[in-house]
């Protein structure tokens, strides 16, 4: 009768540990990311007091800018649309151990093979000219990436060097390709022709940018969550990067799972290329993705490369970058003040961990300790 009795009470404590754990993590993710959103403010108040501006009133103005009211806020999820799909699948690629630095080429490589679809296929039914138009973006960001995870997994090409090197090539033959053969002859500058309207997404909310494609990008959103956490492969994925021998040792496939993750990587980052086409410019231009890759890699570094965290940071950085655009047309702010706000907001959410570590523990050593005054009164 006790035997059994004791059981359950083993279960429950079991159930308390867990949750205990869960909550004491929960608690210290919110109290770094809280660290650094109030530490970040306080730094972007001082700067701009240092610059001879009002800090609070100009802060407000780019707040209102980026959040204000629905259409602001539409005109700020529009812009981050295209970052949150390559920030995705940037960090699907960390999780495997795969360092996809080539996002800003497969962006380019993307947008490219959409605006050829939309512009030189149809018009045709709108679902399906779309449809064509985002397979065939996939499918040149998943083989340029896959190609590079190949060179990595079977020659040992650090994927590091041979995808940021790929950035080069890939923008500089879709340059030559925007101001030449497929140049449109309307046009002075490096375009291609326009996307037909079939190719385009449907208007949300006028006069924002915000189309239907958000529906799109919500549902790769929890597409790549539920397979990076939840499904087979993606825990052979993540196995893979966090001990390529144990997971041999297992009977993992190390160089398919490396393979795999960097193909579905590009392929997001390809399709992020397409959004900018499909869901924005509705034709590609030299400089169309300008610095989207390069931001989509940072992200995926500060959310650790876990989705979730990712998909937040994609939130805070589009609201800063947005809040930053509003300052410089509000206010007399430099434009270069505002993207160094960034970066050092940027800097300490990269380094939340360590300085809030050290922060606590200054704080422990000058409070008094507690306990020990009792027990010497005692």
């Amino acid at each position: 009768m006790s035997q059994n009795s004791a059981k359950p009470l083993e279960s429950n404590e079991k159930i308390d540990t867990q949750w205990s754990h869960r909550w004491r993590s929960v608690r210290t993710k919110s109290g770094a990311l809280s660290f650094t959103l109030i530490f970040g403010l306080l730094l972007t108040l001082a700067l701009i007091q240092a610059q001879g501006f009002k800090p609070i009133p100009t802060v407000w103005e780019g707040i209102q800018y980026s959040l204000g009211d629905p259409t602001s806020i539409a005109r700020t999820l529009a812009w981050g649309l295209p970052l949150c799909v390559a920030a995705i699948g940037v960090a699907l690629a960390f999780r495997s151990g795969m360092f996809n630095i080539g996002a800003e080429g497969q962006i380019y490589a993307g947008a490219m093979a959409a605006a050829i679809v939309g512009a030189y296929i149809g018009p045709m039914f709108t679902g399906l000219h779309l449809a064509l138009c985002i397979i065939a973006a996939a499918l040149i960001g998943g083989l340029i990436a896959g190609v590079l995870g190949w060179m990595r997994a079977v020659w040992g090409v650090d994927e590091v060097l041979s995808t940021l090197l790929s950035n080069y090539i890939i923008v500089l033959f879709c340059a030559y390709l925007a101001t030449s053969p497929l140049r449109d002859p309307d046009r002075q500058s490096g375009t291609t022709k326009a996307v037909f309207d079939s190719a385009m997404f449907a208007e949300i909310m006028p006069k924002t940018g915000l189309r239907s494609a958000i529906f799109l990008v919500v549902v790769l959103c929890l597409a790549v969550w539920w397979l990076s956490e939840k499904s087979t492969l993606g825990y052979r994925w993540r196995m893979t990067g966090e001990s390529a021998s144990f997971a041999a040792s297992v009977g993992i496939n190390v160089k398919r799972a490396q393979i795999q993750s960097m193909v579905f990587s590009g392929a997001l980052a390809g399709i992020a290329g397409a959004l900018l086409v499909t869901a924005s410019q509705g034709r590609y231009w030299t400089a169309i993705g300008s610095g989207v890759g390069w931001d989509a890699v940072l992200i995926a570094l500060i959310g650790r490369a876990r989705i979730l965290p990712t998909i937040g940071w994609v939130l805070v950085y589009t609201i800063m970058r947005s809040g930053a655009r509003g300052v410089e047309q509000v206010s007399e702010v430099p434009a270069e003040l505002s993207l160094i706000l960034i970066a050092c907001i940027i800097i300490i959410a990269a380094a939340r961990a360590g300085v809030l570590y050290k922060v606590t523990g200054i704080g422990r050593r000058l409070m008094p300790k507690r306990e020990g005054d009792v027990n010497g009164m005692v």
